[in-house]
């Protein structure tokens, strides 16, 4: 798929020039010199309000309300597959690019690549969407992207990523969800399988 094409070349970006140009050229502009001011300030909200944790809630939340409509825990399960694997690939990303954050001294490892935050923004918010509605809109999908973009935008202010952490979990969540719905594993109960909860929960 396109997504995690370009995720492994931003992966590979991040490990052989981890302060390329575009990447310090959007880190002055987006918060110039380190200071924090009112923009730092205004974007943190953002930020607050869709960090993992809130996401994650979200998630549970839609997740069992889902398994309880269709009486079934084939959402639970893919739900549970795709965020686990997703929260995988980030975590051996950040130890295997060990990228140093955009205003740490240079060739101090850390854990820049890619975004945590930002994927789970948009991987957390899309699995809840399709929990919802298993085929959604085209609109609906705008949303998240909208959302996760949003995250990332106020990380970029607030000078805690490089651009293309940012770029990078925005395809790894696009990557995510596409594969959960290419798969067919968001799709409703399939004829013949069992109910696991009783018909009067609906």
């Amino acid at each position: 798929m396109p997504a995690w094409a370009g995720y492994l070349a931003l992966a590979v970006l991040a490990t052989v020039a981890p302060r390329n140009g575009f990447d310090v050229a959007v880190r002055d502009v987006a918060r110039p010199g380190d200071d924090w001011g009112p923009a730092q300030q205004r974007w943190d909200v953002l930020q607050n309000a869709l960090q993992p944790v809130v996401v994650l809630g979200l998630l549970v939340a839609v997740t069992l309300w889902a398994v309880v409509r269709r009486r079934s825990l084939r959402p639970a399960l893919t739900t549970a597959v795709a965020a686990v694997s997703g929260v995988a690939v980030v975590a051996v990303s950040k130890a295997l690019v060990a990228r140093p954050d955009a205003f740490s001294a240079p060739g101090v490892p850390s854990g820049s690549f890619p975004s945590g935050h930002t994927f789970t923004a948009v991987a957390f918010l899309g699995l809840a969407l399709l929990a919802v509605r298993p085929r959604p809109p085209a609109w609906a999908w705008g949303v998240v992207l909208l959302l996760g973009a949003g995250m990332g935008i106020s990380l970029l202010v607030q000078g805690v990523h490089w651009a293309t952490d940012v770029l990078a979990s925005l395809l790894l969540g696009v990557a995510c969800l596409a594969t959960v719905v290419a798969t067919g594993a968001s799709d409703g109960a399939v004829e013949g399988q069992p109910k696991v909860l009783p018909a009067s929960w609906r």
